[in-house]
C-alpha cells in the first residue's frame, strides 16, 4: 500500500477544486430568457413590505456597587447603570 504524501494531496484538491470553478464560471451558462407575461403573473403572490421603526424605548436603570479610581484612590460606591 502506498503511503498519502500531504502535498500531492493538496495539490490534487487545489487542482480539482479550480477545474469546478472554471466549468461552473459565469460565462459558461447561459441565462434562462423570461416570458414577457411572467411579471403580470406575479403580481397577486407579492405582498407590499411595510416599514415598522422601533426604537430603543426608555433604558431601565439599576443601582449596582462598583468601585473606581479618584485622585489616586479607589471608591466603592453605588452607581447608577
Amino acid at each position: 500500500m502506498k503511503t498519502i504524501d500531504r502535498r500531492r494531496l493538496v495539490r490534487g484538491l487545489l487542482f480539482g477544486a479550480g477545474a469546478a470553478s472554471l466549468a461552473l464560471t459565469p460565462g459558461a451558462a447561459m441565462a434562462m430568457p423570461l416570458d414577457d407575461r411572467l411579471p403580470g403573473a406575479l403580481d397577486d403572490w407579492v405582498d407590499k413590505a411595510q416599514v415598522v421603526v422601533v426604537g430603543p424605548g426608555p433604558r431601565r436603570r439599576r443601582r449596582v456597587r462598583r468601585c473606581w479610581w479618584h485622585r489616586g484612590r479607589r471608591v466603592c460606591g453605588w452607581r447608577w447603570v
